[in-house]
């Protein structure tokens, strides 16, 4: 075949498929991305020192764009990165999760200008030859000083944390003039041996390389080739149909590397709305023996391998016009519904969206923005446009940010000639999205959208009409997804609002929301959570019963000690330090702080040093209206300026060092007053090691039962996670601390409100010192605690919490081509909530699955590992299966149908049920510990707060 001429020879293959070249070096345009060449060895000397090639990939990934889904990704078993737009704590969070992360390299060219090259002292290693399709130069590999560059930068990726390097531009040296070609392909060959040879702790992917590959043999621990079926033509900028005879040449090239055992990853490129096509297309290409992965060009798409991502992200849009996005209503209302269904919510500001493919990492897009189109509406339609070319599903709050009529049409819509006027009617509505969940559905006329559906074009679900037949339709679903227009979505009280809207069911229709194991941070070996975490205020305050002792010393005798919950406690350094308003107190004050610390039961934390009320000063100071009552923090003398970085590391660092041990450190923050720091304080309190929680308000009572008073549980920042207390404290059940100082007790309202019929958080007791100063207080405080008792809860520290949550927001599912779930990305979350109707987990083909509770608020699976492999039966299985634990399990596994072998992690004696068909008995050291029957479960109790590879045997 000639040397330019078909499928993988040449010019017209460096020009049309080697795209993924391309776009590492435009993304690194000016910067050296290169591997560089071999000192002179003996080729087999080099063959004899490399390992033997690893097992095959099962599933890969390329992703080469910034700001890489790390929790998706790695659910790959390989994943291709650009080096540049990851750190090493990404890396190693990948590796952590069973991921083997790849760096591209570009082996035969340099992406840059000749200023670049001479900047890099790079310039007598380059040809004379450019490849004007990438804007690329052509290196020599026969050169010395690329080859000292090479092996650097090899040694560089080695020290980042990279499992293996994906090798590019391997075929770039036939662009040099025709006598070169051999001593450079030589030259080749011999840098790959030594490469491996000298970095043997890498695996080396090889892009293509088959001039130099049968002279190889051990060296490529998997080769990739493009456009088996699906190409990219970037001359033309168009996907193509690969033809059978580019295949066959192909073929020849791949067959002896199929004898010799090596693994081949097939990357076919297809739109994203194609993706139902790339599902069969990944299919095909596994049965012909490849590893699939198809995608789009740009490489910044979850394509299709042997497994299947499932999107668990939303795409919140909202208007930084009108305010920072946790202000709007879609964080306030939708944010902590769509977790409780399983998702992640990625808040993103319409005028800074990301262009590229949203389907296979969102599930749907939702926009709450109340201020008509945006500033660039244009390309605001241009994004919509394109998720609904790609089939990810919309849901449209609250007002309508679409102006263009061709795109309303597209979506079913038009517009009213005029607003409705005079006498309105009520046509129809759907009983089961309106009327019936919070507020009765009533005419509302005041700011109708006047907006209408098309015939066979969307479906109205509520319509109304004028006097002159004109009818307006406010909600609405399409096969592009959905509308709730206001006036008909909240219904707003002196208070609190009301949903009129059925949300749930509306998100479920809107979004076509699939049926996944959702991750769910409620609930823990089949028992509720509970959370009890103390802020400092009030600690110096005086009790109002005999004795009248400090606020500090009641709480701990009180409610610290008698209940066995354990408590995240802080302090607030200016009211207990002898810097801060009471000085004169410190003797007495800070004893009682060092006891409450040194308890067992309690985790220590701060609640800052000068208690600031707004943590934006600034941003505060311009509120219309603003009354700071308090000021801005408290008047500690000489402390006029609030300084951020004494209040988290500074106060951090007083409790370590006056009032805890080093065993037992200051662990998390308490965000004090409006608990809104920005992202930087948020940033410095990671910084510093400090997990942090305060924020958000969510409240449910009878008199308020709506779940509008339920807030998110993140609010993401450039920072970190900043994290919501899940459950507000008893400054909002008692007016803000005005009485009546029993209105804690409706936080019971809350805890029961959020169990039914949807289990949506937790127990969550939070409260401040202050509640144990009020003979009123103090009495619901113990009926609080008796409530608690009764639910019979998984205890947990906040900071133990907090890795749940992150979790719970981080976590990432995909599907494996059997059907099965791979779980990653859990952190310390350790369970799943299933719909009825996904059946049963299978014991012993899952792993990391220890059994499962069914329950009316859903069927909760256990997991005892931050990864699992879910395998779905019809029925329940019947081998001995974890039915709840109130201690944090860390091991089960199955040794066999009877025998069990597990661990579990705790501060309190363990009490855990299983359930079985036979006879049960736990062995621990060689001492049997026998269990209680109750119907078909197995009750123990054991002294222990921890046991290490105990068994569970059911006969």
């Amino acid at each position: 075949m000639p040397l330019f001429t078909g499928y993988g020879s040449g010019l017209s293959t460096l020009v049309t498929t080697s795209w993924l070249a391309w776009r590492s070096r435009v993304s690194l345009a000016g910067k050296l991305v290169v591997l560089c060449a071999l000192s002179p060895l003996g080729l087999s000397e080099a063959l004899a020192a490399a390992p033997a090639t690893p097992s095959s990939p099962q599933s890969v990934a390329l992703w080469y764009a910034d700001n890489p889904p790390l929790a998706e990704l790695s659910q790959f078993h390989w994943s291709v990165l650009e080096p540049a737009h990851v750190d090493r704590k990404a890396v190693a969070f990948l590796r952590a999760q069973g991921s083997q992360p790849f760096a591209y390299l570009s082996v035969g060219e340099f992406a840059g200008d000749t200023a670049a090259l001479e900047q890099g002292a790079l310039d007598g290693a380059a040809s004379p030859v450019r490849n004007q399709a990438w804007n690329s130069q052509v290196m020599r590999l026969t050169s010395p000083l690329w080859r000292q560059h090479l092996l650097r930068r090899a040694a560089e990726l080695r020290e980042q944390g990279f499992s293996g390097l994906f090798l590019d531009t391997l075929d770039s040296f036939q662009l040099l003039p025709g006598p070169e070609r051999e001593a450079e392909r030589i030259a080749l060959r011999d840098f790959l041996a030594e490469l491996k040879r000298k970095e043997s702790g890498l695996q080396l992917f090889f892009n293509r390389g088959f001039e130099v590959l049968p002279e190889l043999p051990g060296v490529a621990a998997a080769v990739a080739v493009e456009s088996i079926h699906a190409g990219w033509d970037a001359a033309n900028r168009a996907y193509r149909s690969v033809p059978q005879g580019d295949r066959d040449w192909l073929e020849a090239h791949l067959a002896p590397l199929r004898a010799q055992g090596v693994p081949l990853v097939a990357i076919d490129y297809l739109p994203p709305e194609r993706r139902e096509e790339a599902r069969k297309l990944a299919t095909r290409l596994r049965a012909e023996g490849f590893v699939p992965f198809v995608t789009v060009p740009d490489l910044d798409y979850l394509g299709v391998s042997s497994i299947e991502v499932q999107p668990r992200r939303i795409a919140l849009i909202h208007d930084p016009r009108e305010g920072p996005f946790e202000q709007g209503g879609g964080h306030r209302y939708l944010g902590g519904l769509l977790e409780y269904l399983g998702f992640r919510v990625d808040y993103l500001a319409v005028d800074q969206l990301p262009a590229r493919p949203a389907s296979g990492l969102y599930a749907g897009a939702v926009l709450w923005m109340t201020g008509g189109p945006p500033a660039n509406s244009a390309a605001f339609n241009q994004w919509l446009t394109a998720r609904l070319d790609e089939q990810v599903p919309l849901a449209i709050f609250a007002g309508l940010p679409i102006d263009n009529d061709g795109l309303l049409k597209r979506m079913g819509l038009r517009r009213v000639a005029q607003p409705m006027r005079g006498k309105a009617e009520l046509v129809g509505y759907d009983a089961e999205t309106l009327g019936h969940f919070e507020a009765p559905l009533r005419l509302r006329t005041r700011a109708l959208p006047a907006l209408t559906v098309l015939e066979e074009g969307a479906e109205a679900l509520l319509t109304l009409a004028d006097g002159e037949g004109r009818q307006y339709v406010p909600v609405a679903v399409g096969a592009w997804g959905g509308m709730a227009l206001s006036p008909y979505l909240l219904e707003d009280g002196l208070e609190r609002s009301r949903w009129i809207l059925d949300p749930f069911a509306f998100l479920q229709r809107a979004l076509r929301l699939p049926v996944f194991p959702r991750p769910d941070g409620t609930t823990e070996n089949g028992r509720r959570i509970a959370t009890v975490h103390i802020d400092g205020d009030g600690f110096v305050s005086r009790a109002e019963v005999v004795g009248t002792p400090y606020a500090g010393t009641q709480v701990l005798d009180d409610f610290i000690k008698p209940y066995p919950y354990l408590t995240s406690v802080s302090v607030i350094e200016g009211e207990v330090g002898p810097r801060g308003m009471y000085p004169h107190l410190a003797r007495e004050l800070e004893p009682i702080a060092r006891e409450i610390f040194a308890e067992p039961k309690v985790e220590v934390a701060t609640h800052t040093y000068s208690h600031p009320f707004f943590w934006q000063p600034k941003r505060a100071a311009q509120r219309e209206g603003l009354e700071a009552q308090y000021g801005f923090k408290m008047a500690i003398p000489g402390y006029d300026k609030i300084d951020f970085a004494r209040e988290v590391a500074g106060s951090a660092a007083y409790i370590n060092e006056r009032l805890t041990t080093p065993d037992k450190p200051v662990k998390m923050i308490f965000w004090s007053g409006d608990a809104m720091p920005d992202e930087a304080t948020i940033k410095l309190a990671y910084a510093n090691g400090l997990a942090n929680v305060n924020g958000g308000n969510t409240i449910l009572t009878k008199a308020y039962p709506s779940v509008s008073g339920l807030y998110p549980l993140f609010r993401p920042t450039a920072g970190g996670l900043h994290y919501y207390a899940p459950v507000i404290n008893e400054n909002l059940y008692t007016n803000l601390w005005e009485g009546p100082y029993y209105g804690f007790r409706d936080v019971i309202d809350t805890f029961e409100l959020t169990d039914a019929p949807r289990r949506l958080r937790g127990l969550h007791l939070y409260y401040h010192f202050y509640s144990g100063t009020k003979q009123a207080s103090i009495r619901v405080m113990h009926q609080i605690y008796s409530f608690l008792d009764q639910q019979q809860p998984l205890s947990l520290w906040m900071s133990d919490y907090i890795t749940r949550l992150h979790g719970l927001y981080q976590a990432s599912l995909a599907r494996r081509s059997d059907g099965s779930w791979q779980v990653r990305g859990l952190d310390g979350l350790r369970t799943l909530r299933l719909d009825p109707a996904q059946g049963w987990p299978d014991l012993l083909r899952s792993s990391g699955v220890a059994g499962v509770r069914d329950l009316p608020q859903g069927r909760y699976l256990h997991l005892s590992d931050d990864r699992a492999h879910l395998v779905l039966r019809d029925s329940r299985d019947p081998r001995p299966a974890l039915e709840e634990a109130n201690t944090p399990l860390t091991a089960w596994r199955y040794d066999s149908a009877e025998r069990v072998r597990f661990s579990f992690a705790g501060q309190l004696p363990l009490d855990f049920s299983v359930r079985a068909t036979g006879s049960c008995r736990v062995e621990i050291g060689g001492k049997v510990f026998p269990g209680t029957r109750q119907q078909q479960l197995w009750r123990f109790k054991l002294p222990m707060t921890r046991v290490r590879d105990a068994q569970l045997v059911c006969r």
